[in-house]
């Protein structure tokens, strides 16, 4: 029997053979493929620079458990509940492997979100939202109490933080602010940042 000789390519292909069905992390590759996992050593430098040269986050990888439909749906329900966008493109950009997973056991990305209990229609709408409706959004947050400053915003409200932006601030999250009348110094601490708020109610 000839022995296989493996290619950077070659081992790509395995890698992404198994995206969404075997856990990808090194420990797993080392023993259940460890010609792969020893050649991907070779010719890569390191498991993590495979991983990365497939297009995959390593970060991801490394705490990733294989995928069910089930730890898909609980997936996408916490992304809901923290305010991430779900639009697949941007799925794509930030949760690579969970995407790919949904599209291997629902076939697309829309009924995958259906599955979750999330309306896909509302989730395309979001992302044709209009400069008035991300201000009403924006200001929305403000009446809140919600923290505007841009650390939060891009940790857990990152699709509104991108639209005003774009629609309000001419790529700055500052400008998008002042656009909804909030002038609020964000970069205070929050003791001067209510002290702030008060004189201006006042």
């Amino acid at each position: 029997m000839l022995k296989k000789i493996w290619t950077p390519m070659l081992v790509e292909e395995h890698i992404l053979a198994r995206v969404g069905k075997e856990p990808l992390n090194s420990y797993y590759y080392a023993t259940h493929y460890p010609r792969v996992y020893a050649a991907a050593e070779r010719l890569f430098g390191s498991w993590r620079d495979a991983i990365t040269s497939c297009g995959l986050d390593y970060n991801e990888i490394r705490k990733y458990k294989a995928w069910s439909r089930e730890r898909i749906q609980e997936e996408i329900k916490k992304l809901a509940a923290a305010n991430e966008p779900l639009s697949s493109l941007l799925v794509q950009n930030n949760h690579k492997a969970l995407y790919m997973a949904a599209v291997h056991h629902f076939k697309s990305w829309g009924k995958a979100i259906q599955s979750a209990g999330i309306s896909y229609k509302k989730v395309r709408q979001r992302r044709s939202m209009t400069p008035d409706e991300a201000m009403e959004e924006i200001l929305t947050l403000f009446r809140q109490g919600v923290d505007l400053a841009y650390p939060n915003m891009r940790k857990n409200h990152q699709y509104l933080l991108a639209c005003g932006m774009k629609k309000l601030g001419n790529g700055s999250w500052v400008a998008a602010r002042y656009a909804c009348g909030i002038r609020i110094n964000y970069r205070l601490s929050p003791e001067k940042r209510k002290a702030q708020l008060e004189n201006a109610s006042a």
